[in-house]
């Protein structure tokens, strides 16, 4: 087995993400019972809710629309009323697309300026907004939605629950079931592993400080939102500064999870999948020295492990391009070799080689892991859509073929995005690394 150096590398790569295979199995097995809030029923109170959603262009983006009828439909089915939709927005004609659409359209003036960038410097504007028109109480509570977000009566109801607790910031899962046969079919398959990674989110959020943060299925506390604000300078990830300083300010208690579903849609196509990940990893990255320590190193290993992914997938698909392609080429040589190997078995008795063993144990348990996380991902998408049970099927049985195409396709904006991240650092280092903020389909 040792004297591949194929195998060698490839297994070294696997063996890295052993702490978190085992992590992540853990996580489901422990929030499953609150991933989702099942025990939804009439909320004892009708706190007042503002339904943000956060756009570059409503007119541009017509699934802005849906998002807010999905509020509407789902609130008056549940019979609550006490909320408001506030659209906030850079384009000045959403105050004529959405005309009528019983919403408010905050249109950021675009001589607004502050110690934020792209949607960190709308959401500041939407605070200074709520601000002006005394909303920022204990009263109101904000919860944050994207451009395609959709909303479901369990999640309105998930919320009112929410606001009934001490905690001030809290969190959901979002699946990923709309546009999904319109998307590319790689991205949308590749989109499965998100749901099965909000698994821990429900720990991130429950223990804080959370190493990550939605932007979108975020219910907080208007007038906390006001205390922290939105200026954390140049940072593609303003969402994941947000979580960390609810925390600094008020504490472990302070956050927790609703458990209310949001559905949202996968990337239409490959370079949307590539720069929303991207984003991710860089924005993360200009965030690492504004933490503490120890909140740093466990960011810079997750990031590492990330990229140690598409290292593990290209090793592992040389390993078997290099070990499988010959013998498909020659079926006479595969054959004589299977018949050469059966002989040896019969003539010598089996070396055990208890090393061996191990090693292999562990990286099939890995092998399953990560197999299982797409497959579990993949049923929390489709179980939110109209997509037939053959069809279902027929994309858990593609998704297993393409398992090793997907992971690369996944990890490989974090291996780009980490060495673009330090060749630029150090090819600017007085520059602040804000780079390009690519606008995705939606």
């Amino acid at each position: 087995m040792f004297d591949n150096i194929a195998i060698i590398v490839a297994m070294f790569f696997w063996l890295s993400y052993v702490p978190i295979a085992i992590l992540s199995l853990y996580r489901v097995i422990s929030n499953r019972k609150v991933f989702v809030e099942k025990q939804v029923g009439r909320a004892r109170t009708s706190a007042p809710i503002i339904f943000q959603i956060t756009t570059r262009s409503a007119t541009k983006t017509h699934v802005v629309k849906r998002g807010i009828e999905s509020i509407l439909k789902s609130a008056h089915k549940v019979g609550y009323y006490n909320y408001q939709v506030s659209v906030v927005t850079d384009d000045p004609d959403d105050t004529r697309t959405l005309k009528g659409m019983k919403c408010e359209v905050i249109v950021v003036d675009k001589a607004f300026q502050t110690d934020a960038i792209r949607k960190g410097r709308a959401l500041q504007y939407a605070v200074e907004h709520r601000r002006r028109t005394k909303k920022n109480s204990e009263k109101y509570w904000v919860f944050h939605m994207d451009d395609e977000s959709y909303v479901t009566p369990q999640t309105v109801l998930a919320l009112l629950q929410a606001t009934e607790r001490d905690e001030v910031a809290s969190e959901g899962p979002i699946f990923y079931p709309l546009k999904f046969e319109s998307a590319n079919r790689l991205t949308a398959l590749a989109e499965s592993i998100r749901p099965f990674a909000c698994y821990d989110c429900v720990s991130q959020m429950t223990n804080p400080p959370p190493l990550h943060m939605h932007g979108s299925n975020l219910l907080v506390r208007s007038d906390v939102e006001d205390a922290i604000e939105w200026k954390f300078g140049p940072t593609l990830a303003e969402d994941q500064m947000f979580g960390y300083k609810i925390y600094e300010k008020y504490g472990p208690g302070s956050m927790g999870w609703h458990g209310g579903a949001l559905l949202e849609q996968p990337p239409l196509n490959i370079k949307d999948h590539f720069f929303q990940r991207r984003r991710w990893v860089l924005g993360t990255l200009q965030n690492g020295n504004k933490f503490p320590m120890w909140h740093r190193f466990k960011l810079l290993y997750k990031s590492i492990t990330y990229f140690l992914g598409f290292a593990s997938a290209v090793a592992s698909t040389a390993f078997a391009a290099y070990n499988y392609i010959p013998a498909l080429l020659s079926p006479s040589t595969y054959v004589s070799d299977i018949e050469e190997t059966l002989a040896m078995f019969t003539l010598q008795p089996a070396v055990i080689d208890p090393v061996e063993i191990g090693i292999g144990a562990v990286l099939l348990f890995t092998s399953l892991v990560w197999l299982s996380s797409y497959q579990l991902g993949l049923y929390l998408n489709l179980r939110y859509s109209d997509i037939s049970w053959k069809k279902r099927a027929k994309y858990h049985f593609q998704t297993l073929i393409l398992c090793p195409i997907i992971g690369l396709v996944e990890t490989f904006p974090a291996f780009w995005a980490m060495i673009e991240y330090n060749v630029k650092k150090k090819s600017e280092p007085a520059k602040a690394p804000v780079y390009d903020f690519y606008v995705v389909t939606k």
